[in-house]
């Protein structure tokens, strides 16, 4: 309700000197279709039409099919009650909005518009485009607080410490250690997601048998796939792992008794998603190690909850001097447009060095493509940008550098990652720990990593060469061997 209201006030505010506009459209609201609504912005004599009936209307109207069904749903009432003949179309229609007769604006869901068609959607004007959210999603701001934290990379044996309370969220969870904590006394309640891929790893079952564990699923979030943990009220961790340390990724951890009440307090909302566990998996395995790099920085961050607020377009567009972005995969399908490459590509014409670095291991075919298609974009348009494979070890984390902000996320650069999934992030404002993190990751780049275009390449070229040379040692060969033999012939013969 709160995130109807401020996204009204800045539409409003946005839409001040316009002569009239649509601001929202829900369709297919969850439980009734009495809820369905339009909210309009005109100053006067404007009537809004779908074709089968209109609404006239002056001023800002929220117009809904059932004032009482609209009202359990949103808690206030709507302006205007339309016609059973104007209700909205689950499958798509065009709404139109006229002023003084003439069109002014107008918005298609369905086949022919906006297509992404969902139980709870809201459709909303966003600038001079239009976005979506889901009915029941919250409006979690993010909140910034100066730190002195510290970055370790994984792989390293990493044990989690509390003295009395762990509040601990994962996708999946297989730390067999909690059992230990609660042993000495310590309060703990982890929130995990309750149909991962592939099922509920089998050591998830024994590594929360007896811990207080909510299982979390909805139909508006893809999947709770945030990782963080709040200790004594008062530590953060947020890391890119799934609370197993094997693979490349990041962990921040800092005090602030701030940011450990929004992430408290995300929790305490997502509580009312508990519900019972999905089937069991199988295995996930686990290698501990005992190295590790640690850095202690000092300065600004900004924790975010997806995708209640998402930084990562803009952070990744406004780089100039330098963007490494290391992530398993990249995907650049979208809803509308493609994001993502647009940032991408924005942070290379901006002269800035982009690198990205993708997994060899898991998504070793996908990424090979992805990789391609990158490194033939830069070589088409000129731009200082390469996508490489990592071959060291796998890589799961979610890390960028953008010049002197760096950013490490649970969130995967994907439509799920960046707009559906319940995900957590945190930007770090510091030099020194942008530093750190370009450094591991120019590590990461020169180690065992390699370019598939040129890789394919200079493999093509080897084989080619191979293959003449030994098309020509055959020809001379067959050549000595034909004059020998009419040598011979005439001696004997």
């Amino acid at each position: 309700m709160k995130y109807c209201k401020l996204t009204l006030i800045v539409l409003l505010l946005f839409l001040s000197n316009s002569k009239a506009h649509i601001i929202e459209i829900c369709p297919n609201p969850y439980e009734s279709d009495g809820a369905e609504y339009v909210k309009v912005f005109c100053d006067k004599n404007c009537s809004l039409t779908d074709g089968e009936d209109e609404i006239r209307f002056d001023g800002t109207v929220v117009a809904a099919k059932d004032r009482d069904v609209f009202f359990k749903s949103f808690g206030y009432y709507p302006d205007v009650e339309f016609s059973s003949k104007f209700a909205l179309s689950n499958s798509g229609e065009e709404i139109l909005l006229y002023q003084n007769g003439e069109l002014i604006d107008s918005f298609t869901y369905g086949r022919e518009g906006f297509n992404y068609l969902d139980d709870g959607v809201i459709y909303f004007r966003n600038g001079n485009s239009w976005d979506f959210r889901y009915q029941d999603w919250t409006s979690f701001e993010p909140l910034a607080d100066y730190v002195r934290g510290t970055i370790t990379v994984s792989p390293v044996d990493y044990r989690i410490q509390a003295e009395k309370e762990l509040i601990l969220a994962s996708y999946t969870f297989t730390d067999f250690t909690l059992s230990e904590l609660k042993d000495e006394g310590v309060k703990i309640e982890v929130f995990v997601d309750a149909s991962p891929v592939g099922g509920i790893p089998v050591e998830e079952v024994e590594a929360l048998r007896g811990i207080n564990a909510h299982f979390l699923k909805s139909n508006s979030f893809k999947n709770f796939h945030y990782k963080f943990a709040v200790i004594d009220d008062q530590k953060v961790i947020i890391t890119t792992e799934n609370w197993k340390w094997d693979k490349r990724g990041y962990i921040v951890e800092f005090e602030s008794e701030n940011i450990s009440m929004l992430l408290k307090n995300v929790l305490n909302h997502d509580i009312i998603y508990d519900g019972e566990s999905a089937s069991t998996g199988g295995l996930k395995g686990e290698e501990m190690y005992s190295t590790g790099k640690e850095f202690n920085f000092e300065g600004s961050v900004e924790v975010f909850i997806l995708p209640d607020y998402n930084p990562v377009f803009d952070l990744i567009s406004n780089a100039t001097a330098r963007l490494y972005i290391q992530v398993p995969y990249i995907d650049f399908q979208w809803f509308y447009g493609t994001p993502l490459l647009d940032s991408i590509l924005s942070a290379a014409e901006n002269g800035a060095e982009v690198k990205i670095l993708l997994d060899g291991k898991y998504n070793a075919e996908k990424n090979r493509k992805t990789a391609d298609f990158i490194n033939g974009l830069a070589e088409r348009r000129d731009l200082d940008l390469e996508a490489r494979i990592m071959k060291k070890l796998p890589l799961h984390a979610k890390m960028v550098v953008a010049d002197d902000k760096s950013l490490i996320t649970s969130a995967n650069f994907n439509k799920y990652g960046l707009k559906l999934n319940r995900e957590v992030g945190i930007i770090i404002h510091s030099e020194d720990a942008s530093n750190f993190l370009a450094e591991q990751f120019t590590e990461d780049w020169d180690d065992m990593s390699y370019n598939p275009v040129y890789v394919i390449s200079a493999i093509t070229i080897l084989i080619t060469s191979i293959a003449i040379t030994y098309r020509l040692m055959k020809k001379s060969s067959y050549a000595k061997e034909k004059t020998e033999n009419k040598t011979i012939k005439g001696k004997t013969w």
